[in-house]
């Protein structure tokens, strides 16, 4: 009966101890998907910086970041909106902040 036990429990800990290695696996794949290259964000970096007032590309802009780049027009159109979002105000003194908002 002890030794049943004793196998049982092995097995089930194998068991587990494989699927938690997939799922960490899967999680450090996820992770890695997102991010883009370094020498690829810092060309959209010095070019946020040269635009830093209006970080709005134009088409032309773009087109030439996605041959500086390699990459695709949507992952350049996200990494600006993301951009826009974390790192830029608009109008730094007309700012509202949360308090100012909730009136």
């Amino acid at each position: 009966m002890e030794r049943v036990r004793k196998e049982l429990k092995h097995e089930l800990k194998q068991d587990y101890k494989d699927k938690i290695v997939d799922i960490r696996e899967e999680i450090l794949r996820k992770r890695r998907a997102g991010k883009l290259p370094g020498d690829t964000t810092s060309l959209l970096k010095a070019w946020w910086q040269t635009h830093s007032k209006w970080p709005y590309p134009t088409e032309e802009d773009k087109a030439r970041l996605v041959q500086e780049t390699g990459l695709q027009l949507k992952q350049i159109n996200n990494w600006f909106i993301n951009q826009r979002k974390r790192n830029w105000h608009s109008s730094p003194s007309g700012s509202t902040s949360k308090s100012k908002r909730k009136k």
